[in-house]
């Protein structure tokens, strides 16, 4: 039988790295590999799943595949030991090592019950272990092993320690780092290489970080959430300061674009924050749990409702008030009754129930001159916004939307592999056995397709997307007056709206709120008018094509991903045109890139 497994059940990936140290060791030492493995798992998994466990999937196959890569320092250098005492403390390193592959395999094939298989193991991720693994000087090959294996690696450990992710796991592993030999030691044994190779090396591996396990956003996704945005902000700044000590005792400095992504992310991150602190946990009633049970991520919305709303107000057949004049309002209308409402800011994050403090409203465009793409503007707290502020702001953004679709085009036919990436990942996320771990949405989503003629419509949900409303064509019919008795013609505007009914109440009348929402904010448009706000030349545009050459510059590859996000999705919020601060983009200017390495 065991032949046969040899031809029809193929291993997952880190099983052949922790199989060639395996076949090092003698019996004696597998056995207490396998006590200590017994002693980790004889209640089952060794901790509890306090999150979704998609995120835990993906977050111990990362750790997995990154893990067993330790293993290949005392794997190759614990003959080279000059002393009795550090072979001894190397080869308590390599059992342990293997012990940690093992560890986090299992717990990957585990946590990934009922599917025969983990994920796929991730290519991308493997790039940067292999340019480690077929190092050939070994001088060079044990420095950057312990600048991945004893540097970021563990700043995973401590951070997901510190969150209580699976505490007793990292304890575990934590704990048998202080018996390994330290850095000096290995260094003083083994020799210093050529400072020179070191720094062009090192900075190819900075590159692959940030590229190659940043950028893979199922893996990020996971240990972000798990983190929280506060562990995630604790946890890049903690890396930072590790890769820092690392370097400077070989005296030795981060690359020019490594402290050029540190610095951007002490701008966002902090931004990132700020928004996401204005979302929190609701526990669910036992009626919305049952639901919970009853139904998936929505793909056709599982509550869909249609009314007509009255906007005679706005004299539209005779064209008095410019043509966005609907949208905004009811952008307006929709986020005042968002605000006003608490069950309306809930969400879903991964299967957990959440509510926003404030009022997120997402404005469907479709972005002139570039095909059929459509682009969502996402604005905070519309309904306090002057009209006139907002329509500038969509007109703003939109160029900004539309140069991040040009850009996009331009590197893919500069850069034809960005193009074969993004195929692959679009790919995977289609027909993937196991769901790409996307998080939740406090965004309610308005569009306007009037202008096509529908005037019915059943809008779908986006899977992470909880409620969306639609708007249709205008049209002019008589609508009885109970006061005078009689039909007067009245300019009505058809709304649809989907919904997502395990958290959606829809019991709730709105219609009328709409209503008296939308007659609130047309009071307030016209008090704009009356004293229309002074508006500051908007100069950012300029300022995103800054930021996005000088990313272009540093990291192709960045640079293609965040065009990719914008030109779809823009968070007015966060002002990411605003990223570089006037400080760092004098730094920049005075000292320009010279090349991929520095």
């Amino acid at each position: 039988m065991s032949e046969l497994n040899e031809f029809l059940r193929t291993a997952w990936g880190s099983e052949q790295w922790i199989l060639e140290g395996w076949n090092k060791i003698t019996e004696e030492e597998k056995n207490l590999i396998r006590q200590r493995m017994d002693e980790l798992f004889k209640d089952g998994l060794p901790f509890e799943l306090k999150n979704h466990k998609l995120l835990y999937v993906f977050t111990f196959s990362l750790l997995a595949q990154l893990e067993v890569l330790a293993i290949q320092v005392p794997l190759k250098f614990q003959d080279k030991m000059s002393s009795e005492e550090h072979r001894q403390r190397m080869r308590v390193q390599f059992l342990d090592e293997i012990f940690h592959g093992l560890v986090f395999t299992k717990i990957v094939y585990m946590l990934s019950a009922p599917h025969a298989m983990p994920p796929a193991y991730n290519e991308h991720i493997e790039v940067l272990c292999n340019f480690i693994r077929n190092e050939d000087c070994p001088k060079v090959a044990v420095m950057l092993l312990n600048l991945i294996g004893e540097g970021w690696i563990e700043e995973i450990f401590y951070s997901l320690k510190k969150q209580g992710v699976a505490p007793r796991v990292f304890e575990t592993i934590i704990d048998d780092e202080h018996r390994h030999v330290c850095e000096a030691d290995l260094y003083k044994d083994i020799g210093l290489p050529d400072m020179d190779e070191v720094r062009e090396k090192m900075a190819f591996l900075e590159e692959q970080l940030l590229t190659n396990i940043f950028l893979q956003y199922k893996y990020m996704f996971s240990v972000c959430s798990l983190l929280g945005v506060d562990g995630t902000i604790d946890f890049l700044q903690s890396l930072n300061q590790k890769h820092l000590q690392q370097l400077e005792k070989i005296n030795l400095k981060p690359s020019d674009n490594w402290q050029f992504f540190m610095k951007v992310g002490e701008e966002l991150f902090p931004r990132i924050r700020e928004m996401s602190e204005l979302h929190y946990a609701v526990e669910m009633t036992p009626i919305r749990k049952v639901f919970m049970t009853q139904w998936s991520d929505p793909s056709d919305p599982t509550m869909v409702g249609e009314f007509n709303l009255n906007i005679s107000c706005i004299d539209f057949f005779n064209k008095k008030f410019p043509p966005e004049t609907v949208t905004i309002l009811m952008l307006q209308a929709v986020s005042q009754g968002l605000s006003e409402t608490d069950s309306f800011r809930s969400f879903l994050n991964y299967r957990q129930l959440f509510q926003s403090k404030e009022a997120y409203m997402g404005l469907i465009v479709k972005l002139p001159d570039c095909g059929d793409h459509i682009g969502t503007i996402v604005f905070e707290n519309c309904h306090r916004m002057a009209f006139q502020e907002i329509a500038v702001r969509v007109r703003n953004i939109m160029k900004m939307m539309v140069y991040c679709f040009k850009k996009r085009e331009y590197l893919e036919k500069t850069y034809p592999h960005l193009s074969v990436k993004l195929e692959k990942m679009l790919y995977e996320l289609a027909t993937d056995g196991y769901d790409y771990p996307l998080p939740g949405n406090a965004v309610v989503s308005l569009s306007n397709i009037g202008f096509c003629g529908y005037v019915r419509t059943k809008s779908p949900l986006r899977c992470n997307e909880a409620m969306k409303f639609t708007l249709l064509e205008v049209d002019r019919k008589p609508v009885w007056n109970k006061e005078t008795q009689a039909f007067e013609p009245q300019d009505i505007l058809p709304v649809s709206i989907s919904a997502d009914h395990r958290i959606f109440d829809g019991n709730i009348p709105v219609p009328k709120m709409v209503q008296g929402y939308f007659n609130q904010m047309f009071a307030k448009f016209l008090e704009d008018l009356a004293n229309p706000p002074t508006l500051i030349p908007d100069t950012q545009e300029a300022q995103l094509f800054k930021v996005m050459e000088e990313l272009i510059t540093r990291n192709v590859e960045l640079a293609y991903k965040t065009l990719l996000v914008l030109q779809t999705y823009w968070v007015d919020p966060l002002r990411v045109e605003t990223l570089l601060s006037e400080e760092l983009r004098q730094e920049l200017e005075s000292n320009p890139p010279e090349g991929f390495y520095q």
